[in-house]
């Protein structure tokens, strides 16, 4: 009998979770999860902000689907470290689990810049549920934000607070408020979208300070001298793979996890899927992707390796579907 260990709560955990059990109908499977209330859809989190979704249809099914299947759930524990020789990771309170076969699929982080008045009440990355319930009960009495970032991330945080009535800035480091020349989305028709609504897109400038009133932020003061006002300000700048627990293992890391086409990292036990996956292939290292649906085909092949199948995922030729008001965009890169 084979353990198999997930760490991770989003799609591409559930989806591997799931192939497993598909596979191998009495072997163990934990699923371990950092956040809380795990496996909810993430591409929604803008429409609950906006208040065009109420809470209850963020949540995906899966776990009525692990009781059914048999996968053991545990939410709320952070994994710190992993044992290779030992063929275990370590929670954070303590605990220790084995495993077989290890999947890890922890994604990405926003990170906050370090510049004064970070810490102010009111000031958020957008990445998961808590900052969407966060950013929306502020919005509830703010009549003003400011968005630092570029990326689906900051667009859709955009669009959430102008359907809230706000007037928004978004500040953009780079020329374009979407992706970098990596993509094939021109800029241009995001930044028209944006400013047909009401948003004011201000392209090369950044935060360097942000204003406090009362310890919740009231403003931003930009590297190019700005000075704008914010009772919110919300950051979607720089996007880390959650790997710390990996640092040291000897497991190749670099912008993430780095794997073979089939998802396998340099430890043959140890696979990464989604997000956190940085695949090398033809000798050559790719960028970290993003998105729902590479995280799904991820999930999905990952399962099927761990369960002992041999499965390559697409290398090159991605792409990534969204919306923004009535547009359908489209990102692709090779």
């Amino acid at each position: 009998m084979k353990q198999y260990v997930i760490v991770g709560g989003g799609v591409a955990a559930t989806r591997a979770a799931e192939q497993i059990r598909e596979l191998h109908r009495e072997d163990p499977v934990t699923l371990i999860a950092e956040e809380r209330r795990p496996f909810y859809m993430r591409p929604l989190l803008a429409d609950f902000v906006a208040g065009r979704i109420e809470g209850d249809k963020l949540w995906r099914t899966f776990e009525t689907v692990a009781e059914s299947k048999r996968i053991s759930v545990m939410a709320g524990q952070p994994v710190v470290a992993i044992d290779r020789p030992g063929q275990s990771v370590e929670l954070a309170n303590g605990e220790k689990v084995s495993y077989d076969a290890l999947l890890v699929a922890t994604g990405v982080k926003p990170r906050l810049p370090k510049i004064p008045g970070v810490e102010l009440d009111g000031v958020t990355a957008f990445s998961t549920l808590a900052d969407a319930v966060k950013v929306s009960a502020w919005a509830s009495d703010a009549k003003t934000a400011v968005v630092i970032g570029r990326g689906l991330q900051g667009v859709e945080l955009t669009r959430a607070l102008r359907l809230r009535g706000l007037a928004v800035t978004m500040l953009v480091p780079d020329e374009s408020p979407w992706f970098p020349a990596l993509f094939t989305v021109k800029g241009e028709l995001i930044e028209q979208k944006l400013k047909q609504h009401g948003v004011d897109v201000i392209a090369l400038d950044t935060a360097a300070e942000l204003v406090a009133q009362r310890n919740r932020v009231a403003g931003v003061k930009t590297r190019e001298g700005r000075e704008l006002e914010a009772d919110i300000v919300g950051f979607a700048l720089d996007q880390r793979a959650c790997t710390e627990f990996l640092a040291g293992s000897g497991i190749s890391l670099a912008e993430g996890v780095v794997t073979d086409a089939r998802l396998q990292t340099t430890d043959p036990n140890v696979y990464a899927a989604g997000d956190v996956a940085q695949i090398e292939h033809d000798g050559k290292r790719r960028p970290i992707g993003y998105g729902w649906l590479r995280a799904v085909s991820h999930g999905d092949a990952a399962g099927r390796n761990l369960a002992g199948e041999a499965a390559e995922v697409e290398v090159g030729g991605e792409s990534e579907a969204q919306a923004l008001y009535g547009a359908s965009l489209l990102a692709r890169w090779e």
